[in-house]
């Protein structure tokens, strides 16, 4: 009965001081998604993908275009045998053409975007280690199924990303 007594003691002494450590604790929540689309760095960013990528994108549409009007020139009736032969050829190229500039496209704007977004994280990831170190967080996390704004810091993160220009 004495060792019941000790290990429950025991237990409730563990359980409380458990208790009021983790009530010490102090955790942060940053939104990942809102630095990406929030900060004057992202939309920087995304200017500089458009001024870089527009005229290949207008590009592209031209040559999405041009494969709607030879298709329009299919479907009329009144075309002779060769003049269907020459326009389906010549879908057929534009066809290649765009799945080949659409695909360079994709794999350069991914690739520099990505670049360019890493460099921000890079640059979020130092201010949240700077906001945990100087303000003593435990636990500061970027992904969550549900945090209560008492413990969203990403507005500081933002407003710091900014201040950083």
């Amino acid at each position: 009965m004495k060792t019941n007594t000790i290990k429950a003691l025991s237990a409730a002494i563990l359980l409380a001081s458990s208790l009021n450590a983790a009530a010490e604790m102090k955790f942060g929540y940053v939104n990942p998604e809102r630095v990406y689309t929030e900060t004057q760095a992202a939309r920087r960013i995304e200017a500089r993908l458009q001024q870089e990528f527009g005229a290949q994108q207008q590009a592209l549409m031209k040559l999405q275009q041009d494969g709607i009007n030879l298709r329009q020139q299919l479907s009329s009736s009144k075309l002779s045998s060769a003049e269907r032969k020459r326009l389906e050829a010549q879908l057929s190229d534009k066809a290649q053409e765009y799945r080949v500039a659409s695909a360079r496209l994709a794999e350069d704007f991914n690739l520099v975007r990505n670049e360019e977004f890493a460099a921000l994280q890079h640059n979020a990831n130092t201010i949240i280690k700077d906001i945990a170190e100087k303000e003593h967080y435990d636990l500061i996390v970027q992904e969550a199924v549900f945090v209560t704004r008492k413990y969203d810091i990403t507005d500081r993160v933002i407003r710091l990303l900014d201040e950083m220009k």
